[in-house]
């Protein structure tokens, strides 16, 4: 706590205003109102004063600068048990430190995707948009093959959670999550993300996937609880639902390939 200079010298007998003596030579003014960084000088000189007086040959003499420099730089440490307090002007901004929101490149992979209804995806021009279709024989090259960009931390911290990127094979057309009337919606959206991701700026490509069992879920990192799915019919739209459990699926067989994407 802050002590006044009767609190911090109570060994001396002093009156405010008029210099007081030391026998070793230190002269020191006592001000009525004193700083709280004049305090922090006077324990400086304190120290100084009983390692004098603890000296076994002291010789009257000025109290020089460099002394007082040499006795602060030996007794720095001392200024660590105490806490002072000075009025600061803060001002405020908001901001957020790159390494918060920042998720480093780890690999490309490979992957075809299928939900636990073995509906694959299926690009549709127009409307743009993936459809979860039946696919028996020839028509299983319809199938898209999706670029899963991994990021790290492989995943995130305590939740099992890896961050990763959903794009088509071979075009620049991304799974992102946006709002839209007042709701997620998943869309795919053209872009060409290299490198890290910045989810403060690209966060509705960003897509946290989870073993759940033995399969796999995608939680939209924009709007947390909120998973992509296809519906239980066919030949419907993928969208995203955060009602786990009726009748949309959100769980997926992913089957990954050992092939530069």
């Amino acid at each position: 706590l802050p002590l006044s200079p009767q609190e911090g010298f109570s060994g001396l007998r002093h009156q405010a205003g008029l210099p007081q003596v030391c026998n070793v030579g230190i002269q020191m003014r006592v001000t009525q109102k004193p700083s709280l960084r004049g305090f922090q000088k006077a324990l400086v000189i304190t120290v100084a004063v009983e390692r004098l007086k603890n000296s076994r040959t002291v010789q009257p003499r000025p109290f020089s600068d460099d002394d007082l420099g040499s006795v602060a730089e030996e007794h720095f440490s001392a200024w660590s048990i105490f806490s002072f307090s000075e009025p600061v002007d803060v001002k405020t901004s908001e901001f957020t430190h790159a390494a918060n929101s920042t998720y480093r490149f780890s690999e490309d992979v490979c992957c075809d995707i299928q939900d636990i209804d073995h509906k694959s995806l299926v690009l549709q021009k127009e409307p743009l948009r993936l459809l979860a279709v039946h696919l028996q024989g020839p028509n299983l090259s319809q199938a898209v093959r999706l670029k899963m960009s991994v990021y790290r931390p492989k995943t995130e911290a305590g939740t099992g959670k890896t961050p990763v990127a959903l794009s088509i094979r071979g075009q620049n057309l991304y799974l992102c999550c946006v709002q839209k009337d007042g709701r997620p919606e998943l869309q795919l959206e053209e872009a060409n993300i290299q490198g890290n991701l910045d989810k403060s700026k690209l966060g509705r490509f960003l897509f946290y996937k989870m073993i759940v069992g033995k399969h796999t879920r995608f939680e939209s990192a924009a709007f947390p609880h909120w998973y992509i799915c296809t519906a239980s019919s066919a030949e419907e739209p993928v969208g995203v639902t955060n009602r786990l459990g009726e009748a949309f699926i959100v769980d997926y067989k992913v089957t990954t390939h050992g092939v530069s994407c």
